[in-house]
């Protein structure tokens, strides 16, 4: 269904507006009522991901009517809306949050449109907003636009790229209130600068034409366009880097990092806990990316303010640091902990509990952001086995028991087949509930993935943590399945058509 129903035809009208579809939860609150302008999309923390968490794609976004109910849209519908925003907050000076959002229209034939980024914050506040490419680069940084906002352009580079994720923080490390919410919307403009992606448009259509008209020489017209997304993965990276540079001569003199270390090794610093000055970290967050700045952080956060605060709670109950030291800690993909290394069985018992009550949806998220067998994972293989551990961990705690995975299926009427009866009435029958709505989609996706992976098997990892000197860290235990061969399975190639030897970026994937 057309969102934009008055510009159904490609001609004169297309080039006023993109044409826009409906996705399935828009479509089934636009039948059930629920669907209109002025909206408000709330971010429902019900996962095992934060939203400080990059990676974490499918977030449910909820908007409440006291007379029509609850409904839950991705975020890329505030692009299809122009009218509606999300409100979101930080919870503290120091807290982060990241939102995932798509480009929902074709690119290649549609680049005739930009996209705009607009945040408004509360009052007295300075927040920073960053936009990240599905790469990892910083491609853009919100500025003030004289009208009590700050507001971006998402670049137009090429007409390949469409994920992005925006990244919210505290710009100078002031005092906020969990009650100072800030806006985030959309606008869909013309695109100024479409004459840089004409040249990938005629190639791709001449190309298209070609092996739609079975033409015998359409390899031809794949060899050109070829050239052209050579020559603009070439122009993509002069332009970032033109843009990174922009922001470093921007910085005020005595915030320009001087120094002779590499990105790479101030990463390197950090990790290892090493405390970077404002003018190193200035620098980083422009050249770094977004995945190596994420990880190195995550990293100084276990081994420091994480440990530290373990270790406090736990010589408050009279156990001493010299106890812990050489303990080992497995978090399952169905919750359950295990602690081992401590002879004593009343302390091992004291850490599990400990673990179990507080810590272990935090140590999940440090895990599947420093474990390279996690982090190393394509998106649609990473979201597979992060939904696995989301499923498994609410099964398991509503019915007490593990359920198989693998005989699970969709009926007919769309409904979860195969769970046990109180979980599935539970699943199957509750509405507006933020959280089964989460596992809804989750199932949905382990049960497609599943039916295309077969005889691979479900990918299972367990959360594995050693702690020594005072300090944990990150034990990877990789997976139970063969995953290399599970993402060839979840990614087909294609095969003797257009597709099957047409360039692809050598920028690695991300998000």
């Amino acid at each position: 269904m057309e969102i934009n129903s008055n510009h159904s035809t490609y001609g004169a009208a297309f080039r006023q507006k993109p044409i826009f579809f409906m996705s399935g939860k828009e479509t089934v609150a636009f039948f059930e009522g629920k669907l209109k302008k002025n909206m408000t999309l709330q971010e429902d923390s019900c996962t095992l991901g934060s939203n400080d968490t990059y990676r974490r794609q499918h977030t449910t976004y909820e908007v409440s009517d006291k007379k029509k109910g609850r409904t839950f849209l991705d975020l890329d519908f505030l692009i299809k809306d122009e009218t509606s925003s999300l409100k979101g907050n930080l919870s503290d000076k120091k807290d982060v949050d990241f939102y995932n959002f798509s480009i929902p229209f074709n690119r290649t034939i549609q680049n005739y449109f930009g996209v705009q980024i607009y945040m408004d914050m509360p009052e007295g506040c300075d927040y920073d907003l960053t936009l990240y490419d599905e790469y990892g680069n910083q491609v853009g940084k919100a500025e003030w636009d004289g009208e009590g906002r700050k507001t971006l352009t998402i670049p137009n580079w090429d007409t390949n790229t469409n994920k992005y994720c925006i990244k919210i923080e505290n710009k100078n490390g002031e005092e906020v209130s969990p009650h100072d919410y800030y806006k985030i919307s959309f606008k869909v403009t013309e695109n100024k600068e479409q004459e840089k992606t004409d040249a990938i448009r005629e190639a791709f259509g001449n190309l298209h034409g070609a092996y739609s008209r079975k033409d015998e020489n359409w390899r031809e017209c794949l060899d050109k366009y070829n050239e052209v997304l050579m020559d603009t993965e070439k122009n993509y990276t002069k332009e970032m880097e033109k843009l990174h540079q922009k922001q470093f001569e921007s910085l005020p003199e005595e915030k320009k990092y001087k120094g002779g270390r590499t990105v790479d090794e101030l990463l390197q610093d950090m990790a290892e806990g090493k405390t970077l000055d404002d003018v190193e970290m200035e620098y980083v967050k422009i050249f770094a990316n977004l995945k190596d700045f994420e990880k190195a952080q995550q990293k100084a956060e276990l081994k420091h303010d994480f440990s530290e605060d373990f270790v406090k709670n736990l010589e408050s109950k009279g156990i001493s640091r010299d106890e812990l030291d050489g303990m080992q800690i497995k978090i399952e993909s169905n919750g359950n902990v295990t602690v081992s290394g401590i002879e004593d069985k009343e302390v091992r018992e004291q850490v599990q509990k400990l673990v179990e009550e507080k810590y272990s949806d935090r140590m999940y998220q440090y895990y599947t952001g420093i474990a390279d067998s996690v982090g190393n994972l394509s998106s649609n293989t990473y979201q597979y086995a992060t939904d696995v551990q989301e499923v498994r961990r609410y099964l398991k705690g509503v019915t007490g028991e593990d359920i198989s995975l693998e005989n699970l299926y969709l009926t007919p009427d769309g409904k979860i087949g195969g769970l046990p009866e109180k979980a599935a009435n539970l699943i199957n029958k509750t509405k507006d509930n933020a959280k089964i709505e989460r596992i809804k989609d989750a199932l949905i996706n382990i049960i497609g993935h599943n039916r295309t992976s077969g005889d691979l098997g479900i990918p299972d990892f367990t959360s594995e943590f050693q702690f020594s000197n005072g300090a944990f860290s990150v034990a990877d235990s990789g997976f139970t399945v063969d995953m290399a061969a599970l993402d060839r399975r979840l990614t087909p190639q294609p095969h003797d058509n257009m597709y099957s030897d047409m360039y692809e970026y050598s920028f690695r994937k991300v998000l």
